[in-house]
């Protein structure tokens, strides 16, 4: 979409129209996980050691993973899989105490990644770039693994397909273990509009452009959305959602439920940090019924 006519104008009304807040879950320009420019930027910020924004520090990754292998107490050689696997950060250190791990992401940079640091360090891991909501596997896992709130992101009716292709995917009696968010993590309240110019390179994009950045509450689903609005100097215009899902322990109880899952406990976090009221995290392991 342009929003510059053939005389040279800008149309404002169709700009306001444009960063209005969509109706719940609606979709946006195309999957920015594949766009080649915005997912190299995507794995630099899981590699960034100094944020948390792609994803956890590399400490805290270490934790949770020694954690969870001393709680499940799984036999070597069991079968994970780990879903949203970015440049597999948390495979390498499931492999490392001795899974059988399969890494699988929709980005491929990420993916990439993930496969030269495996070669190179010679992981028998296997990394495959696709999007979880296609999996298709039947009995096969001991462990699956949705961790750093990727059930949040999803759509209510995506939710459901992907656990239920988990609930598939697991072993009798196997596990899974993620996290989600909770209203607690939203504390800080976000700024509703903001808007920069970027004249060099930007994450989202490599051209100068003018990005409008909107948060927008859907207190009745339990949702929040940042949309990101850009205009390029042509006047072609780019919109990203990254929609925010956050649970009560009690709804994430019932989702688990109503999936065919027995919840085994849940804590703060995935390192065994007591449940707290106003935790910003909830870290759950559940079993196949």
């Amino acid at each position: 979409m342009k929003l510059i006519s053939a005389e040279g104008l800008l149309d404002l009304a169709q700009l306001e129209k444009i960063t209005q807040k969509p109706a719940l879950f609606a979709k946006d320009d195309g999957n920015f996980w594949q766009d080649p420019y915005i997912s190299e930027h995507l794995l630099n910020a899981h590699l960034d050691d100094e944020s948390d924004q792609g994803s956890r520090k590399y400490q805290d990754i270490l934790q949770s993973v020694l954690w969870l292998c001393e709680y499940l107490k799984l036999p070597e050689d069991s079968k994970l899989l780990d879903l949203g696997c970015g440049p597999g950060l948390y495979s390498e250190n499931f492999y490392g105490q001795g899974f059988d791990v399969t890494g699988i992401d929709i980005s491929q940079s990420s993916i990439d990644y993930a496969k030269e640091q495996a070669e190179g360090f010679q992981y028998r891991i296997k990394y495959i770039c696709q999007d979880y909501l296609k999996i298709d596997y039947q009995n096969e896992f001991d462990v699956i693994t949705l961790i750093y709130g990727d059930l949040c992101v999803l759509s209510h009716e995506d939710r459901k397909i992907l656990l239920n292709k988990v609930h598939k995917a697991l072993k009798p009696g196997g596990f899974i273990v993620f996290d989600v968010f909770t209203k607690y993590f939203f504390s800080k309240e976000e700024a509703e509009q903001s808007w920069y110019i970027s004249d060099d390179e930007g994450f989202w994009s490599e051209e100068e452009h003018l990005l409008l950045q909107s948060h927008f509450k859907y207190k009745k689903d339990k949702v929040r959305l940042d949309k990101y609005t850009m205009l390029l100097a042509n006047g072609e215009v780019r919109t990203h959602h990254i929609w925010k899902h956050y649970f009560s322990l009690k709804r994430c109880i019932n989702m688990m439920e109503e999936s065919g899952f027995n919840v085994k406990e849940y804590w703060s976090n995935l390192q065994g940090k007591p449940f707290e009221k106003e935790s910003p995290w909830i870290g759950m392991i559940a079993q196949k019924a």
